[in-house]
């Protein structure tokens, strides 16, 4: 059984492993990828696993984005430190989670479930699609913006971009208008409609009807030029740049 594991927490990732092959020595750990660029690059270069363990909340995007992008029918365990409704339609959906800190008993009983399931199915195949729209829904449609003793409604359609850096989240709306905001921008962009915002890279999620131009950079990424300016370049890397275009063109 060949393992993958996506955990943006070195130490966490290490303790997985430990406990992993002490219950299956006979396992092997592909590899340990702390973002979901790096896994996307990964399964897109590689023959895929037999097995996912994947965090939720990673350091650059959530890591639905991995499996909205790269389609694999491997089964998944996803790791999780808060999420009860995540918890609730994993057990529902097939899926099962780790709650961390990670449990030797509760890891046990996991992978006994996932070998029980390919024993009776013949194939370890998990509905990810299905998954992703019981998270990721309903999206919502305003955020509200808290200005001193006002709350201020912003549509989401009226944003161009949302723009993350040294802890302040900025929203920039299609006139021009900015705005500064508490949530993070992980938080703001699993709220948002993935088919009108996509998180260009760990400073940007931008809304498609702010895109005006597409460049090529060096090493094949892109260059995005918005409607409005931006407060450094907008560039998407060689892992994304295909899904990008596509989500461009098909609104995926």
């Amino acid at each position: 059984m060949k393992v993958l594991i996506i955990e943006d927490e070195r130490k966490a990732a290490i303790e997985l492993r430990s406990m992993i092959l002490s219950l299956r020595p006979d396992w092997i750990i592909a590899d340990i990828l702390p973002s979901a660029e790096e896994a996307i690059e990964w399964l897109t270069e590689n023959k895929a696993p037999d097995l996912i363990f994947s965090d939720i909340q990673l350091a650059d995007t959530v890591s639905f984005r991995v499996f909205q992008t790269v389609k694999t029918d491997c089964p998944i365990i996803f790791c999780t430190a808060y999420d009860e409704y995540a918890i609730q339609a994993f057990e529902t959906n097939g899926i099962d989670y780790l709650l961390k800190p990670v449990d030797m008993a509760r890891l046990g009983r996991s992978l006994a479930k996932l070998e029980l399931l390919q024993r009776n199915s013949g194939a370890p195949v998990a509905d990810i699609n299905r998954l992703i729209g019981q998270l990721s829904a309903p999206y919502k449609k305003t955020i509200l913006v808290h200005l001193k003793d006002k709350i201020v409604p912003v549509a989401y359609t009226d944003i161009a971009f949302f723009y993350y850096t040294r802890g302040i989240v900025t929203i920039r709306l299609m006139g021009g208008t900015s705005y500064h905001i508490g949530q993070g921008i992980d938080e703001i962009e699993a709220a948002a409609d993935p088919h009108l915002f996509y998180r260009a890279n760990r400073q940007f999620l931008i809304n498609r009807e702010a895109v005006r131009t597409i460049e090529k950079f060096f090493a094949r990424k892109l260059v995005v030029k918005l409607s409005i300016d931006t407060p450094e370049t907008l560039v998407i890397s060689k892992a994304k740049a295909s899904d990008f275009l596509n989500w461009v063109e098909k609104g995926r």
